[in-house]
């Protein structure tokens, strides 16, 4: 094989790799599952999803990750969550959660709550790039998938002053 396209292969290679990423299968908190929100009649209770996409130095990424799993196990204990799901690079440095509110008080009040305070405190050093959005969906629109969650953060990129 030429030096050439064997370069490029590596280069390719190293490109599918990096961006390789592995998803947690959506999380319920609030004992209420789609087909059960179905049957009681909640499906069209309008629900919020806050995502977090962020960039972290991978050398600090242990420390971040410690922090995180902290917040993580916090969750179910959070008023008003629906339910949650974590998304991150198998080789690279983005991470990226989604969780579902009832409401923004309680998005509100997880912000104030000391893990999640304390968890920020703690990995802010290693976080290198922040974004935050917002999507309002149905709740019979859950276990909504990574691929429109993602789809959101890539439109309000494009579109300043979006949430």
């Amino acid at each position: 094989m030429p030096t050439s396209l064997r370069m490029f292969s590596l280069t390719a290679l190293a490109a599918l790799v990096t961006g390789c990423s592995i998803s947690m299968p959506f999380k319920w908190i609030d004992g209420l599952s789609h087909q059960q929100g179905i049957d009681n009649g909640t499906a069209h209770e309008q629900l919020i999803v806050a995502i977090t996409h962020a960039t972290v130095d991978a050398d600090k990424r242990k420390s971040f990750d410690d922090a995180a799993y902290r917040v993580l196990d916090s969750l179910p204990s959070q008023p008003g969550l629906v339910g949650y799901s974590v998304r991150r690079q198998l080789f690279g440095n983005e991470v990226w959660t989604a969780t579902v509110w009832t409401d923004e008080a309680s998005i509100e009040r997880f912000v104030r709550a000391a893990a999640h305070t304390q968890g920020v405190a703690t990995s802010g050093s290693a976080v290198q790039h922040i974004e935050y959005t917002r999507l309002n969906i149905r709740r019979d629109e859950l276990p909504i998938s990574w691929g429109r969650l993602l789809e959101a953060v890539q439109a309000k990129e494009h579109a300043p002053g979006v949430s």
